[in-house]
């Protein structure tokens, strides 16, 4: 929908670990869009006592939108249906907001063999009146987004626009750095060890032929965490480099000397 990629992208739970902003525009129209942490319940439908900050600050920012899209993955939900997804689903729409519309969006549906299945769900979830509108979509395969998209700049309001379309900011560019590096660390790294890495961007310089000198830290807390994130004679963490360091010139358009070091605290 923006075009870029703004956001780490892996088949692990809880990839998103702060609000990641992309922008979209269209002629006169900017819209946009905030990716939050994922928001989580228990199976009895109450939202978890020791929810981590960063899934505490999602659940406070979602009165703060126009547009709320409760997006789920349609083909899980029918193979293996999670009682905390349908639980966090009915909230959300139990009932109508003032102010603000909310959307039940249905990923993945290239994954459904049998399309009478999609009819299935969206009759499961038809009834909830918190909900504006019901879109199914594939997110890799591009079904339906359109129809999202055009959906999003039919709410749109009259206010000052956030981004310049067609300059991408330097803070826009840092968390990007920051997001595709935690992407290929999320591929590599199995376990815990990437949950319980602190990841900084230490330092952002565009040198004098246009390319980025790009530093970051990676910091565990234990020795063998280390060891296990460098690999032999570096070999992992020299791997996780290369890809980022070519995935960042493709996104960025300019060359990029991406520096990674890994540290103990």
């Amino acid at each position: 929908m923006v075009g870029s990629k703004v956001s780490a992208v892996s088949r692990k739970t809880n990839t998103t670990v702060h609000e990641v902003l992309g922008v979209m525009t269209k002629g006169d129209t900017q819209i946009c869009l905030f990716d939050t942490p994922g928001l989580t319940l228990t199976c009895s439908g109450f939202p978890h006592k020791d929810l981590k900050a960063r899934v505490e600050s999602a659940w406070n920012a979602v009165k703060l939108y126009d547009v709320l899209i409760v997006l789920f993955d349609v083909q899980r939900h029918l193979s293996r249906p999670d009682l905390r997804v349908t639980k966090l689903i009915e909230r959300m729409g139990a009932q109508a907001h003032p102010g603000q519309k909310r959307v039940l969006c249905m990923n993945k549906i290239d994954l459904v063999e049998k399309k009478k299945d999609l009819l299935q769900v969206a009759n499961q979830f038809k009834d909830l009146p918190g909900y504006d509108r019901y879109f199914m979509i594939s997110g890799l395969k591009g079904s339906g987004v359109k129809d999202l998209s055009q959906y999003l700049m039919e709410q749109a309001v009259q206010r000052p626009w956030d981004v310049d379309p067609l300059e991408m900011s330097e803070e826009v560019m840092k968390n990007i750095s920051l997001e595709v590096v935690r992407e290929k660390l999320l591929n590599y790294i199995h376990q815990e060890i990437p949950y319980e890495i602190e990841h900084r961007l230490m330092d952002w310089k565009e040198l004098r032929d246009g390319s980025l000198r790009i530093e970051q830290h990676l910091i565990t807390h234990k020795q063998s965490q280390r060891k296990i994130l460098v690999g032999k004679k570096g070999s992992k963490i020299g791997t996780i480099g290369i890809e980022a360091n070519e995935e960042l010139r493709s996104i960025l358009k300019r060359d990029v000397h991406l520096i990674l070091q890994v540290r103990v605290k």
